[in-house]
């Protein structure tokens, strides 16, 4: 098969590589004839770089979005994609999966969500030690995927502010909770939260998550953000969960938190007491 590859930084070169042993022809940020498109530029370029391309795209297409986070307008990805492309089958592949370990074969397993067809395509990607999971659960793997990399922050911040392991795990299990009450709240299924595109990937030591060590250590996010020249998927997916304050019937107070640290130098300290103060 051909398939094109939207966005070549770490994990989309990872994933060509490990599609290219597969035996299939990778084409680069060229759509044109291709019989799968797999998305994995920043998740604030998806939906503008497949429209970019909307004139060369046909309905025989399967679009697999590997991007994490939410649309630049704050909706999910599949919410603004299927107005735009109603023809063709969208996927959202995600999984725990660090790039270079993805690139060197290390067993991994992600998960693929996505309705009719996935089966077929499920067949196409899975190669030896990568195993992959179906789910039609779209809502939930889109959520955890997204707001994961946010926790991953908060749990970076106290490691980096010096907390030990049952201070990460409070912030890591109370993340959880609060990922899984919002995505219920949009429509998914609680124990998706439970699986590999959630609880599995927020236990990988992210970069969302050295992105938190290092303003934990007492560094400013501009400082921090200098040195690293990759997407901040977690602050993208902080500011779009935001957004939807007033919008949902949740309470968003932990995500506050975390912009109250990474923004506006709320000391680490506090902020735990104040996460101790809203555990219901």
């Amino acid at each position: 098969m051909k398939i094109a590859i939207l966005g070549h930084g770490v994990f989309g070169s990872a994933m060509a590589s490990r599609l290219a042993l597969k035996g299939h022809i990778i084409l680069k940020n060229v759509v044109k004839d291709s019989d799968i498109i797999l998305v994995s530029v920043p998740s604030y370029a998806v939906s503008g770089v497949l429209i970019s391309h909307k004139s060369e795209i046909i309905s025989t297409q399967k679009i697999v979005i590997c991007s994490k986070g939410f649309d630049k307008s704050g909706e999910l990805f599949s919410t603004v994609l299927e107005k735009e492309f109603p023809n063709n089958d969208i996927y959202f592949l995600y999984g725990p999966t660090l790039a270079d370990e993805l690139r060197n074969g290390v067993f991994s397993v992600m998960v693929l969500a996505g309705g009719k067809g996935k089966e077929k395509l499920k067949k196409e990607i899975e190669s030896d030690n990568l195993y992959i999971q179906l789910s039609d659960d779209v809502i939930g793997v889109q959520v955890g995927s997204a707001l994961k990399n946010t926790v991953g922050i908060f749990v970076g911040l106290v490691e980096g502010a010096g907390y030990g392991e049952n201070t990460q795990g409070f912030v890591y299990s109370m993340g959880l909770q609060k990922i899984q009450k919002i995505g219920v709240y949009m429509g998914a299924r609680p124990e998706t939260f439970l699986g590999f595109t959630c609880a599995g990937d927020l236990f990988l030591r992210s970069r969302s998550r050295i992105l938190g060590v290092e303003i934990g250590k007492g560094r400013t996010f501009e400082e921090v953000s200098k040195e690293m020249t990759y997407p901040k998927e977690g602050i993208s997916s902080l500011k779009n969960i935001l957004k939807n304050e007033g919008n949902i019937d949740i309470d968003l107070q932990f995500f506050q938190i975390i912009h109250e640290v990474v923004f506006e130098g709320l000391p680490v300290k506090d902020a735990v007491v104040k996460l101790a103060n809203i555990i219901e």
